[in-house]
């Protein structure tokens, strides 16, 4: 038993080393792990869904945080866009 305990305690010691020292593999395996995991569970194409709205989310987000006038911005492409009797400002 000293022998898979000595194992045990070599792997843990391997992957602590692995995420002290390389901070971004955590990540980098956490997102890999849930990623398997949501594949197996929901199928590849509803994973590859939610994976694309969530981009499309932090996409939109991140136009908000860097303060750009993104509402102004779509409101003035629609006036372009849409018939004077369709639009309402």
């Amino acid at each position: 038993m000293t022998n898979m305990s000595e194992i045990l305690e070599g792997v843990k010691k391997f992957f602590i080393d692995c995420f002290e020292t390389y901070p971004t593999r955590k990540v980098g395996f956490i997102l890999g792990v849930i990623t398997g995991v949501a594949i197996l569970l929901f199928g590849f194409f509803n994973t590859i869904f939610v994976v694309l709205c969530g981009l499309i989310g932090l996409f939109v987000g991140s136009r908000f945080d860097s303060k750009d006038d993104l509402v102004d911005k779509l409101i003035n492409k629609l006036d372009e866009i849409l018939p004077e009797r369709i639009q309402r400002w």
